[in-house]
Parts: C-alpha cells; structure tokens; sequence
C-alpha cells in the first residue's frame, strides 16, 4: 500500500507540471517530455524513496532472491546441471565430515562436563612415537588415583573390551563386556537409567563383587526392554553376574567405534579372561585414565603433578617403571597418542575430496560465464534504469547461492545414503560400531561449504556481468552476446582438466594397489576351508579337559558329511598378533595336502595349551576322488 501511495504522489507531480506547462502556451506532448525530464529518473525515484522507508538490505535480498528463483526456472537444464555437479562434491565431502564429526569433534555422549575430563598416558621417554605411550597396568593406577591432587576422582577401563560367551537357554552367544573401575559412572556423572551404577565397595581386589551394569541397547535388543532385568542373573563365561543397572540411552563409554554390551567391575577380570595375575602384573599395561579436573586445575598443572609421581614411581618400582613419565591429553572419543595419526588420515580425505568439488566449482564457473554471457543486455538494461553495479554483483552472487544452496540440500540427502553403505562395508566380524549422526556440526559444515562454494564460482561471472558497457550493448545486441574467447574460461579450463588428471593419476594407482594385493598368493590354499574360533579356557576349562574337548571336537567334525580332514592352530597364517584358536578344514589337491604346516609356521602339537585355538575343516572339491565315493 505504502509504495503503490508513492507511484500516485510521483504521478500526481507530473500531472501538476504538465497542467503548468500546458496553461504557459506549450503543446502537451511536448509538455509531457518536459515534466519527465525535469522530474528526472523514476524509477530511480522510487527506489530512493522506499530506502528511506523500509529496511532496504533485507527487502531488496528478498526481492533478488525471488528474481533469482524465477531466472533459475527460465533454464532447467543447466540449472539441473550446475546442482547435480555441486551436489556430487559437496555430498563427498559432507560423508567425509561426517565420519571426521564422529571421530574427532564429538564429545562422550552421556557425560558431564566432558571438557573437564582429561587422559593419563605413561610415557618412554627413551622412546619416539606412538610406541612411547602405554596405557596404565592395575598397580600404577592405584597409585596415581590415591596420591593425586589434580582431580576428583580417576576412573580406569580396558580399552579392548573382552568378547565373552553370555549362557542363556542353553545357547552360548558371544558380546562384548567392559572391564571398568568402581568410580567409572560416577566420575563421568551417568546416572542409570534403571537401578544404580557401580560404587567403590563392588571394585575391592580382596572381595570383587560379581554384579554387571548394561548397556541399553543390549538392554533392548536382547532382553526386550524388561523392566524387572535389576536383581537378575547373566550367565557369563561360566560365571553369574548380578544386574544391578541398565545404562541411559545413547552412552557407550569414553571410545569411539566401541560400544559394549555391559561393564563389570575390573576386579572381576579372572572370572572374565581366567587371567589371575594381570591385577597384580606391573608389566601388563592394560588400563586407560580418565580423570576429572578439580575447579582451578588445568591440563599443564596436572601434567606436571603427574609427571612427580612418576618419578616416584620410577624410584620405587626401577625394574619396571624405568624412563617412564606420565602426560595427559584432553579426553576424547579417540585416545590421544592415536589422535594426530587419525587427524592426518580424515584431513588427507578431505583434500582429496575438496579437488573433487573444486572441480564442480570451475564447472558451475563455466556454465555461469555462459550464461552470463547471454544475459548482457539484460544488465544493460538494468543499468540504464538505474541499478547500480553493486546491485548486479548482488544479484547474480544471489542467484549463484540460490544454486549452491540446493546443491548443499542434495549433498545432505547424499551423504544421509552413503554413510550407512561405507558402514557396510566393514567385514561382520569386526565387533565396531561407529554412529554417523547428521547433527548441527555436519549441518553447519555444509552451510558454510554451501555458502562459500556459491561465493566462489558466482564472484568472476559476477564481476563480469557488472562490468558490461551499456551504449554498446543497447546499439548492438547481436555484437554484445557473441561469444567471445576469454583468458579467463581458458584458465579454468586448464586448471579442471590438471585437476582431473591428479585425481584420476591417484585412483588408477590405488585401485591397481589393491588389484595387486588380492593377488598375491598366501603360500596355500584357501579354498574350501571354513575356520572356526574357540576359547573354552574363558569357561574356566582345565588344559586336561581342554585337551579332551578339541580332541572329542576333532573326532565329531571329521565324521560329518563332505568334511574331508580337520586342524587346530593357536594363530593362522596371515591372522592377527595374538588370535583365539582356530581350526581350518582343507580341500584334497594332492596328498600333500593333509600336511599340518602352512607356509614356514609349523602347527602345534598341542594348540590346547594356550586354550585358545582355531579349527580348520576342510571339503572335498566338485569332481575329486573324495567326493565321488561320497
């Protein structure tokens, strides 16, 4: 209403000066072109009048932003083209932040002031690297928890959570537990979500208590939410534990990727592993520290108390505490001897992957200067009514934000794919999971690459657009929207296709490397055999009756249809440092084959002495002589 008021009072003027003229002798016509030339420009009027009537930046934003959704709908095509190519880098590297979110950036959920929780780390200081940090044996964290005076409390957990065979209805199924102290919930401050958490009287070396806290999501999936599970027994490694709590939803402790299934006392460790020396062990370096700050401590000061303790330690303990300070790192989900190793990895992914969107970026600047090409006259015309070059910077850096924006939308729903399918990819036997959530920080990444990507391929077409000449544009329309060759198209171009050539040098690489690896040969043969892991020593199994159980295992699998001869070993080849014990089934190529030796590792006569083994059962080929009297 307010500007349609100032058009009638701008005509009312020019009437009055035309009806003026008009009585002083001069034709109307002639009496008209005089009024308008002595009003001046109108448009321009009106605009200078409603500047000082409204807010100008937001009205005049919202007046380029709807222009500039209607230019985009005047062309689809390269409008679907300059989105689909953004969209496809900003989606890489919006997955890519996303796993650098969950790793790095995002606090323990479920934890009290995670800010004031800070890592203890022994460290060789004869030793470089990340072989110089070790994790805290039992008696060393006693010590350190009761003779500090930098924090409220110390709590300490195995970093490697222990698999464990949970009994229930008869059927053995293995997850994953959690050795804690007694001060772990409390120092974090996790309330439970059902019953209590663990105090200090449950985590006593001269009377452990067998009780085991939850996690809740193994509270839901495998107990089916029971509100009655507080006061019940779990069957664990041959051991009743009694449920004392069900932890809140969404805490899974203080690692990354490692979400156990429960926690027990650390005291409880020879019920869980049948390890009986490991709490006394000054050389057994299992246990990490997290400590709360008291109010007034920083990180420096409890480094340096730490550090006197140590060299107390190292005076009283010579034989094993030997060159061995403390440090500390603030507390995240990725310890930090680790963390500058996994910040070198994620932040070598996100060059990459930001080459894969400069490149959408130069594509996005070509298609623009195109464009902009073609709309010379139109900027012409606008600077002739008065838009100022300011104004048509604006607007076509406006519509170029419009078009990252929509791209930054669909690289949100590409990452919301892609994230779970990378998962997927991890093998099953990987006892990992790792959250990819969507929150604020992945969503403020992607704004601000949305905002800086549009700035960045929407300045130059800009820029040139601004700078158009008006008289010859107007007088000659066919001249003014050739297309004219440019240095500049020419750059981009050049700097695409170096970029492309980069990216393509180094996937051709990678994927040759891996072509490569996967066809190495191992020294034996891997078909037809299928591996199984035992650790009847975790039931607290005897190495007589461990002895008498592979050698009754051996004898049942050898008799079952189609198995044509059966192994043990305590490490398979090619297999990690120290795995459970296996057994291998074996295919008959020759005669040969029945030979207990893989490679130069001989098998061992008696696997059972460590209780762990593998077993290998192997099958006859399709068409061999074992199969055909079969």
């Amino acid at each position: 209403r307010i500007y349609g008021d100032l058009s009638d009072e701008i005509q009312a003027h020019l009437e009055e000066k035309i009806e003026e003229l008009v009585r002083r002798g001069m034709p109307r016509k002639e009496a008209a072109a005089a009024a308008r030339r002595e009003f001046g420009n109108v448009t321009l009027t009106k605009e200078d009048s409603r500047e000082v009537w409204r807010w100008p930046s937001i009205e005049n934003l919202l007046a380029d932003i709807g222009y500039g959704l209607r230019m985009l709908r005047k062309s689809p095509g390269s409008t679907a083209a300059v989105v689909m190519a953004l969209a496809l880098g900003m989606g890489m590297n919006t997955t890519v932040f996303s796993f650098v979110n969950a790793l790095l950036l995002r606090p323990p959920r479920r934890v009290e002031a995670p800010n004031k929780l800070v890592e203890l780390w022994l460290h060789n200081r004869v030793a470089s690297g990340i072989q110089g940090y070790l994790p805290l044996t039992y008696p060393d964290y006693v010590y350190y928890r009761d003779h500090n005076q930098s924090f409220t409390g110390l709590l300490a957990f195995d970093g490697d959570p222990e698999p464990v065979i949970w009994n229930r209805f008869g059927e053995g199924q293995v997850v994953q537990g959690q050795l804690v102290s007694g001060n772990f919930f409390s120092v974090l401050g996790v309330n439970a979500f059902l019953g209590r958490t663990f105090l200090p009287e449950d985590d006593q070396t001269g009377n452990p208590q067998p009780v085991v806290v939850l996690g809740h999501s193994f509270w839901q999936q495998r107990l089916g939410s029971d509100p009655q599970v507080v006061g019940k027994s779990l069957l664990l490694n041959g051991t009743n534990f009694n449920v004392i709590g069900v932890a809140p939803s969404g805490f899974a402790g203080l690692l990354v990727a490692i979400e156990p299934d429960f926690w027990v006392p650390a005291t409880m460790i020879e019920q869980v592993t049948r390890d009986s020396g490991r709490l006394t062990n000054r050389q057994a370096y299992w246990l990490l520290a997290v400590g709360r700050l008291k109010p007034g401590v920083d990180a420096t000061r409890a480094r340096t108390e730490m550090n006197r303790l140590a060299g107390v330690m190292e005076q009283d303990h010579p034989d094993t505490n030997k060159n061995l300070g403390a440090t500390v790192f603030p507390a995240a989900l990725v310890p930090g001897p680790y963390r500058g190793y996994v910040s070198a990895f994620t932040g070598l992914l996100m060059a990459v992957f930001a080459l894969v969107l400069l490149i959408a970026c130069v594509n996005a600047a070509s298609l623009l200067l195109a464009r902009a090409t073609g709309r010379a006259r139109e900027m012409a015309i606008r600077s002739a009514l008065g838009a100022g070059r300011g104004r048509l910077i604006r607007q076509m850096l406006v519509e170029s934000t419009l078009l990252s924006g929509l791209a930054g939308s669909a690289g949100l729903v590409l990452a919301y794919w892609t994230a779970p399918l990378l998962l997927a990819l991890k093998p099953a036997s990987l006892p990992i999971t790792l959250r990819i959530p969507l929150d604020w920080r992945v969503l403020a990444f992607t704004a601000s690459v949305s905002l800086f990507t549009g700035l960045a391929f929407g300045l130059t077409p800009a820029l040139r657009s601004a700078k158009a000449q008006v008289a010859p544009i107007l007088k000659d329309e066919a001249q003014s929207a050739s297309y004219r060759k440019s240095r500049l198209r020419s750059f981009l171009m050049i700097g695409e296709i170096a970029t492309c050539v980069v990216l393509l040098v180094g996937a051709t690489l990678c994927v040759r490397s891996l072509v490569n690896a996967s066809s190495i040969d191992p020294g034996f043969d891997t078909q037809q055999v299928a591996v199984l892991t035992l650790d009847p020593g975790s039931l607290g199994y005897s190495e007589a009756q461990v002895r008498g159980f592979y050698e009754q295992l051996s004898q049942h699998i050898g008799a079952l249809p189609g198995v044509f001869s059966t192994s043990f070993v305590n490490h398979l080849p090619l297999g990690s440092k120290a795995p459970p014990s296996k057994g291998i089934v074996r295919p008959p190529v020759r005669r040969a084959s029945r030979s207990t030796c893989c490679g130069s590792r001989p098998a061992i006569s008696r696997p059972w002495a460590s209780h762990y083994c593998e077993v290998a059962i192997s099958f006859p080929r399709r068409g061999s002589r074992q199969t055909r009297r079969r």
